[in-house]
């Protein structure tokens, strides 16, 4: 059978036709590298972190982490040896920010583009560019906003004209184009949105995100930040807050899957703690009392939940296969 199949193959390839085995390493249905997010129970959550070839969309409320997640991605990505892209049409991405979670800004690529048009044509040049100087290399693009940025339309039009569905069609018609691009050319697509409140909704679920239909459905990925609480000091003062993160949409594993964000003002996400919250939830870590136990290879640790950091540091890699393992050991 597998011989027919080659034949087959062959065949059509004779004819100039773009035809292969979905395994195939050229195949753009392969994943071949995942970006991590600097935060392990999030990447768990989401199937490995952030696939290269795919877009993906973080949405939530304002001031839920979405800029922080995709500077400390940008960071990871440069670390690594990638080059990072910022697409900054809401111009309030602060430098000083980046630099805490280790983003080189002197070799960020940054544009503040006025419309849509132009965040596509900046994107797709940039795609252009670098596979004519590198086609292995890889890319990150962060669009933060789809909901800040506007269209030439409404730029030129006078106050109050309405241009209803324009935007969305040009999204639409943009990630058309630009999602191709990128599965064939190794670059990590991640489009940052806000939600809005849908008017007249009386019952169930009253709040959408911006841009239509066009984003939630070309994303492989699409995870939903909520505030659930904030984090104060033993003073009360606020330093912190508490993010719930939901994988809404995913085309390479499970979705609906869930997380706990501790994101400290000035700091970032607080992984290892993240990691204990995550853990605890998937009762690999127990508590008894003010103590925690966890195996670690062979071996049983008893801490107390300020000694975490200390383990989490020393047995990093052991835990990182332990989070990395959760669904694949649950199913679920």
């Amino acid at each position: 059978m597998k011989t027919g199949n080659n034949s087959l193959l062959k065949d059509l390839k004779s004819k100039k036709l773009s035809v292969m085995f979905l395994d195939d390493d050229e195949s753009p249905c392969v994943v071949s590298e995942w970006m991590s997010t600097g935060c392990l129970a999030l990447d768990a959550i989401m199937g490995g972190g952030l696939p290269v070839g795919r877009l993906v969309e973080i949405f939530g409320d304002p001031s839920t982490g979405k800029s922080l997640i995709a500077s400390q991605v940008v960071a990871l990505a440069q670390a690594s040896g990638a080059t990072g892209e910022y697409v900054d049409t809401e111009t309030a991405v602060s430098k000083d920010m980046m630099e805490e979670v280790g983003v080189d800004t002197s070799k960020l690529l940054y544009a503040s583009p006025d419309t849509v048009e132009e965040v596509f044509t900046i994107i797709d040049e940039t795609i252009e560019s670098k596979m004519k100087i590198d086609q292995d290399s890889l890319l990150v693009v962060v669009w933060d906003s789809i909901s800040a940025t506007s269209i030439k339309q409404e730029m030129e039009a006078d106050y109050g004209k309405p241009t209803m569905g324009t935007h969305a069609r040009l999204i639409s018609q943009g990630l058309r184009k630009i999602t191709r691009k990128i599965a064939k050319s190794n670059v990590c697509f991640l489009a940052l949105n806000q939600t809005r409140e849908k008017l007249g909704i009386m019952f169930g679920d009253n709040t959408a995100t911006f841009g239509g239909k066009a984003v939630s459905f070309h994303a492989s990925i699409r995870v939903h930040l909520h505030m659930k609480d904030k984090i104060r000091d033993k003073d009360k003062h606020i330093i912190g807050i508490n993010v719930r993160a939901v994988v809404e949409k995913n085309k390479l594993a499970m979705p609906y899957r869930e997380a706990i964000l501790p994101i400290y003002f000035g700091h970032g996400i607080d992984d290892d703690k993240a990691t204990l919250l995550f853990l605890k939830e998937a009762g690999i870590i127990t508590a008894s009392g003010p103590s925690y136990k966890m195996v670690i290879g062979n071996k049983e640790f008893t801490f107390k939940k300020t000694g975490w950091s200390k383990v989490y540091e020393s047995h990093y890699d052991e835990i990182e296969q332990i989070v990395m393992g959760v669904y694949d050991t649950s199913n679920s």
